[in-house]
């Protein structure tokens, strides 16, 4: 256990920086749908909390074709450019399933870039009286990972209150493209995510800062989510 030293200066300067971090995570994650999109051609173009992609001219083709030959699509028999249909409809679903995983691509790779530099530094840190602004900065970079647990609980949640589990969210989408359990990726990448928390919590994070980076945690996380998604974001990237 770790003494209850509570420390309120630090206590304010990491919940701002969790609130400017939350901020950077959910932006930066949007532009991992955004570069995947415009690298297949797409044109694409971020909000403060999604990514909007598409390629008119096809996409208005699949919704004229379907609207008018819905019968034959649904009964799998031929009708006028069937082959075109089928071809640009196979396009788009293997097109999405790479921009759906570009979001969680990079928060993760992100993530593991700051963990990788924490567990290189790792005998430095553990050497030194205190962290450096540097060590801060990987230890944010590494809690990127916090996305993946926060969302899974997120999920878990959300069926508490609708008795039914939520079909949207990247990691939820991607599972179902791959006809896998909708809960995998979700549950897997949340369990990472929880680990390298455990880890920054008690082998980077000094015993006496712990509590604080804890509350924190908790308070700047929580607030920049609401700030940037339900007021901040709406206003600056609408």
């Amino acid at each position: 256990m770790f003494p209850l030293k509570f420390d309120f200066k630090l206590f304010l300067v990491l919940s701002i920086a969790f609130i400017f971090f939350t901020f950077i995570g959910t932006v930066s994650h949007e532009y991992g749908h955004f570069t995947i999109a415009k690298y297949l051609g797409y044109n694409a173009s971020v909000s403060y909390g999604y990514t909007n992609w598409e390629d008119k001219p096809n996409n208005d083709f699949i919704v004229s074709t379907y609207k008018k030959y819905s019968k034959e699509i649904e009964s799998g028999i031929d009708f006028p450019e069937k082959k075109k249909f089928d071809f640009l409809q196979k396009k788009y679903d293997e097109d999405n399933f790479w921009i759906t995983l570009g979001g969680p691509l990079q928060t993760m790779l992100t993530g593991s870039l700051g963990l990788l530099i924490l567990l290189f530094q790792y005998k430095k840190i553990g050497q030194a009286d205190k962290l450096t602004n540097l060590n801060w900065v990987f230890i944010f970079l590494s809690l990127f990972w916090l996305r993946q647990t926060a969302n899974f609980f997120t999920w878990l949640f959300g069926y508490t209150h609708t008795g039914k589990f939520s079909l949207s969210g990247d990691e939820i989408v991607l599972a179902q493209n791959l006809s896998l359990p909708i809960w995998i990726f979700a549950l897997l990448t949340a369990i990472m995510g929880f680990l390298i928390l455990a880890f920054v919590i008690f082998k980077i994070i000094p015993i006496n800062k712990r509590l604080t980076f804890i509350f924190s945690g908790l308070v700047g996380g929580v607030f920049g989510y609401c700030l940037w998604l339900f007021w901040l974001g709406p206003i600056l990237m609408p």
